[in-house]
């Protein structure tokens, strides 16, 4: 009897034995959530350059210049700057989704006036708005991809805000395992006074987490 108890025991002690280090194995080589999260995810900070297109004097509702009464739009001009910060999360090899935190100048303007009884005065300003959205990127071929999405626009002069949908498409320059360089042409449509449209492109540096 004692040895029917000690073959049990011993066969008990040797079922473990077999187990736990495959059991100990998955645990080790399974991955930690926030190590996964971090593996998928790329940061990006782009600077675009181009030009507005807009009609400065309907948007800001100012008369065109006028030589006789010398009043109205004096000047103005349309550069285009854009400053991103974007992160991705890749859901595939094809498809990112991601976030971005951006700044835009669309346009300059300067008006001469005269206000009734008093000597003619000129104002001016240029018109700025951030902006926060969501993007989706389509990665195709080699290192290009195509991105667009949809924003909330606030105009820095506190005039309101709006939406936006952005449009670009783009190459990414590998300059290492978790650096690339990105080079893109974008269009923001941004709704809102005479509906400005940014047109440009422009460089950046992006890291990738999973490099």
């Amino acid at each position: 009897m004692k040895l029917i108890f000690l073959i049990l025991f011993f066969g008990i002690i040797s079922s473990n034995a077999q187990t736990q280090p495959y059991g100990l194995n998955e645990n080790l080589h399974k991955p930690e959530p926030n190590k996964r999260l971090l593996r998928d995810m790329s940061i990006n900070f782009q600077n675009n350059f181009g030009y507005t297109i807009v009609n400065v004097s309907e948007a800001m509702d100012i008369p065109e210049y006028f030589y006789i009464t010398e009043l109205g739009l004096v000047d103005y001009d349309q550069f285009n700057y854009k400053g991103l910060i974007q992160i991705f999360f890749n859901s595939s090899q094809k498809v990112s989704y991601g976030a971005e935190l951006g700044f835009n100048r669309l346009y300059y303007w300067e008006e001469k006036y005269k206000p009734y009884g008093f000597d003619a005065r000129w104002r001016w300003g240029t018109i700025w708005t951030w902006h926060l959205g969501g993007l989706i990127r389509l990665n195709f071929a080699s290192h290009y991809y195509a991105l667009t999405g949809g924003s909330v626009h606030v105009y820095f002069n506190e005039s309101g805000a709006t939406l936006g949908i952005p449009f670009a498409i783009g190459h990414e320059l590998p300059i290492s395992k978790i650096f690339t360089i990105p080079i893109e042409f974008r269009v923001d449509i941004i709704y809102g006074n005479n509906t400005p449209i940014g047109l440009g492109g422009g460089i950046g540096l992006k890291f990738n987490f999973n490099g």
